[in-house]
């Protein structure tokens, strides 16, 4: 069975993909394609077996419109034209982004495969309208009004994201609408509980990975915060998408109990990191409805290392999770007025039952996927 992914935003961006990806490989007689872009981070690249990965050149965001534009159509163009000559028995598009290839496919190459689609995050009508996304707002119809219709799979990381989704477009049928969410692998899991905890020093041990602006994330409350505290609380940020103002702005804090890493962690690297810390943080403002309605792909990872989680009062999605699972240490935060001070919490589920596997999650995608290419709908 062979399985054609298209995901023009560079992978390594996203975890979620590429465990997908290796238990897409992992599949018995299952041969996976998955075509993408340079990622301009520094990042490792996604290596793994089983899976060939097409990088096809693709201007960066930092070039002019007007001359971004002939690098972007044939990507996309490029790419639906291999797929179509490989032939594949199934093709799964990721976010609006890659809807263009995924329509030409179709349209211009008359493909036949069944279509999945997935959306990391959520992009309301709102959205679509900022002056960024000029280019979106007219592939965004190609999804809605074709993509979304003859697709058998379409999902959100959670189900009140896929409600709001399915609001606006009526192409996304009942039988076809799914829930995905951002889960780690359970070897992932398993390893992180095989590293053995830092002995604690007397403070709480906060830890931030992930990106942040001053903008979209508490990171500027959280530091104060901690900077004050120097002899009860240390705070250590990580992650190659921090705002360069906002690195700068830490550093001139000159508070000895925060520490920073601008170069970011390999994934399979994060266990040995988070095993260090006591509380893992999710700063996100909620300024935009992808934020409230998000439960983080760090936020399950922080509970896999057993790390207590707070998260701001913003995150509806958040509470929601806290609330069907009050066994796991999770606090909802107001991180506008935090308290004086905070002690660890002692609770956490049971750790030879962690239910948030992304085995779990994808079995019935992965099942899906097989039926849709012996002709099942």
């Amino acid at each position: 069975m062979k399985v054609a992914y298209v995901h023009v935003l560079p992978l390594e961006y996203y975890p979620p993909s590429t465990n997908l990806l290796a238990l897409m490989s992992a599949r018995p007689s299952w041969t996976v394609r998955a075509w993408t872009t340079a990622n301009r981070r520094g990042m490792q690249e996604m290596k793994t077996d089983g899976v060939e990965i097409r990088r096809i050149a693709h201007p960066g965001p930092g070039v002019p419109l007007p001359l971004r534009m002939p690098g972007y159509l044939a990507w996309h163009l490029r790419t639906a034209r291999e797929i179509a000559r490989w032939k594949p028995d199934v093709v799964m598009s990721v976010e609006p982004h890659s809807a263009l290839a995924t329509w030409m496919y179709f349209r211009i190459f008359r493909g036949r495969a069944p279509l999945f689609i997935h959306h990391h995050e959520y992009y309301a009508p709102e959205d679509f309208a900022a002056s960024g996304m000029r280019v979106l707002r007219r592939t965004m119809r190609l999804e809605r009004d074709y993509l979304f219709p003859r697709a058998v799979w379409v999902s959100q990381t959670n189900a009140e994201r896929l409600r709001m989704l399915r609001s606006w477009n009526a192409g996304v049928t009942d039988d076809a609408a799914a829930v995905l969410p951002n889960y780690p692998p359970a070897k992932w899991i398993s390893d992180a509980r095989e590293v053995p905890a830092s002995e604690s020093s007397g403070k709480i041990r906060l830890v931030y990975v992930g990106s942040a602006s001053f903008d979209d994330a508490f990171i500027g409350e959280i530091c104060l915060w901690a900077a004050e505290r120097r002899d009860t609380v240390s705070l250590h940020v990580c992650g190659n998408n921090v705002e360069p103002a906002v690195w700068k702005w830490i550093d001139s804090l000159g508070a000895a109990n925060i520490t920073m890493d601008p170069t970011g962690v390999p994934y399979d690297e994060l266990p040995a990191l988070l095993r260090q810390f006591d509380v893992g943080l999710v700063l996100y403002k909620g300024n935009t409805l992808n934020f409230v309605h998000n439960v983080p792909n760090k936020a399950i990872e922080y509970l896999a290392c057993e790390l207590e989680v707070w998260y701001p009062r913003q995150m509806e999605a958040m509470r929601s999770f806290h609330w069907a699972h009050p066994g796991l240490r999770m606090r909802e935060m107001n991180f506008s007025a935090l308290p004086a001070t905070a002690n660890k919490s002692p609770a956490f589920v049971d750790k030879s039952n962690f239910p948030f596997t992304a085995q779990r999650a994808t079995a019935a995608l992965l099942e899906r996927m097989e039926a849709a290419a012996r002709g099942e709908r």
